[in-house]
């Protein structure tokens, strides 16, 4: 047995591919009998399964499919407006099928990101799709891994590898917003918010740094200011640099939320955001365009995201032998007036 290596665990879908030498969407099919498989293929899973011991997951007196499908999202921040995107586009994208879908938040703590997964392993949920903590690794997704409930990462990945993901490119977007800032003549920029364990981060921190390199801009010392991602962190970060001997002229914020928190901070001090100081944010919440100066930003849209998620996974218990996902959004540079972009409009350029 394969689990005989480790008295009391219980066997896994995982166990049951390793030893029926087939994948574990293989695996899915046979146990939901689902998919088109050959009669061998079916008979070596059910041996195999058999064999290690595997008892699918059930709810007591319940079956594990029922006529409405569930589904979770969960989230690191369920404040984020980008997240309530996402969330519209899943639903929609499901709503023919009459699915359900709910939503949970971990409050960025990998703690409550592992005891909310570890109760959703145990469940009857039909699906998982999972915004990370700052700092998870592949492991913090084992119990999850080790069920037969389909599940991708999405919007912000751990790590390149098995894992299915679907999002945007953070490198990429930064890149294009660095280069923005500088062909519009700033040199001085800052880069504030964010975790320096968050994936995202560290792409976006990459990308920014980069291109200062690749214009030997030199960064100022101070001007990466991290450790937040809202408008109060934005503010208040904004704030200290603004107070300092040699300002910033731009800013680069993490989010769109930190890049709101940013403006608010100019206006404090008297000074006109795409005039006097540019500012660029990330994530094209609706929110960015209503501000008294709309925010010029990077754009992966969520509710477009969030239905290519919904239909990726609602495919996935259905294809066997399948390879890792891994959907990439280019992402796109809006720009507004916070980089005082309409006087550029006015005069005939692209938007």
């Amino acid at each position: 047995m394969v689990n005989s290596e480790i008295p009391g665990k219980r066997a896994t879908i995982h166990d049951v591919a390793r030893a029926a030498n087939v994948s574990p969407a293989t695996v899915s099919l046979v146990v939901h009998d689902k998919g088109q498989l050959s009669k061998p293929t079916r008979e070596r899973v059910m041996e195999a399964i058999d064999a290690v011991g595997y008892e699918p997951r059930r709810i007591e007196g319940r079956p594990r499919r029922r006529r409405q499908s569930m589904y979770c999202l969960v989230v690191d921040d369920i404040r984020n407006p980008y997240f309530h995107e996402l969330y519209k586009g899943i639903t929609d994208a499901l709503d023919p099928a009459e699915a359900i879908v709910t939503i949970a938040s971990t409050e960025d703590q990998i703690e409550r990101q592992t005891l909310v997964l570890d109760n959703l392993a145990q469940s009857s949920v039909d699906g998982v799709i999972v915004v990370p903590a700052s700092g998870a690794q592949p492991e913090d997704l084992e119990k999850l891994a080790n069920t037969d409930i389909p599940h991708l990462l999405v919007v912000r990945n751990i790590g390149h590898g098995a894992l299915d993901y679907i999002g945007g490119n953070p490198m990429l977007g930064t890149v294009m917003a660095a280069e923005h800032l500088i062909a519009l003549g700033h040199r001085r920029i800052a880069f504030v918010g964010g975790y320096v364990n968050n994936f995202a981060f560290h792409e976006r921190y990459v990308g920014f740094i980069s291109t200062m390199m690749k214009h030997n801009i030199p960064v100022e010392d101070g001007f990466i200011v991290n450790g937040g991602s809202t408008k109060a962190f934005g503010r208040e970060a904004a704030s200290r640099l603004l107070n300092g001997p040699d300002r910033p002229t731009a800013f680069l914020g993490y989010n769109d939320l930190v890049a709101i928190g940013i403006m608010n901070a100019i206006s404090d001090m008297g000074l006109m955001v795409g005039k006097d100081i540019a500012v660029v944010g990330y994530d094209d919440i609706p929110e960015a365009a209503d501000q008294p100066v709309a925010l010029t930003t990077i754009a992966t849209p969520a509710y477009q995201l969030g239905k290519i998620v919904a239909n990726s996974l609602s495919r996935m218990s259905m294809e066997a032998g399948r390879s890792p996902i891994n959907i990439t959004f280019p992402p796109t540079l809006v720009k507004r007036e916070s980089c005082g972009a309409t006087r550029y409009w006015k005069d005939g350029n692209d938007r």
